[in-house]
């Protein structure tokens, strides 16, 4: 009868791996909520530039929210309070409908059209649209970023 060999393995450093791997994870979350909250004010500075004036409110009214982890990821909110989200959604979609159902295209008053072009974009309409478009690939390099490392 042949004998039986034992093979054995041990693994040192497990433990001190993990602790590693969390550390790696927590930096990560880190420096990704601090993106996050980088980006949306600076999408939210370029929306003020871009919102319609009347009595100031609406700028007044651009927030940033924190950032939201999920099972599937991280986000952030960011648009108006809701105090005024009604008066922001016809504002940013430029059109509101009567009671009789008729659609009346609002445009840009004076106070609008003073602020000029801002980033190739002028004020009014779509604004917040229009700052996520101007910042569409400077998000895009810096989340980049983030998981470089």
């Amino acid at each position: 009868m042949a004998s039986r060999k034992i093979f054995s393995c041990s693994l040192e450093g497990i433990e001190a791996m993990v602790n590693r791997l969390d550390t790696l994870e927590k930096d990560f979350d880190r420096r990704l909520d601090e993106t996050l909250t980088r980006l949306a004010l600076k999408v939210i500075a370029d929306a003020k530039r871009l919102a319609l004036i009347d009595s100031g409110d609406l700028e007044a009214a651009l927030v940033v929210g924190e950032v939201k982890r999920t099972i599937a990821g991280m986000y952030i909110d960011l648009g108006t309070s809701p105090e005024v989200d009604d008066y922001a959604v016809v504002q940013h979609e430029g059109f509101r409908k009567t009671k009789d159902g008729r659609l009346v295209e609002l445009t840009p008053g004076e106070k609008t059209l003073s602020k000029g072009a801002y980033n190739g974009y002028l004020p009014g309409k779509k604004f917040l649209e229009n700052a996520l478009k101007m910042n569409e690939q400077y998000i895009l390099e810096e989340l980049s970023k983030v998981l470089e490392g």
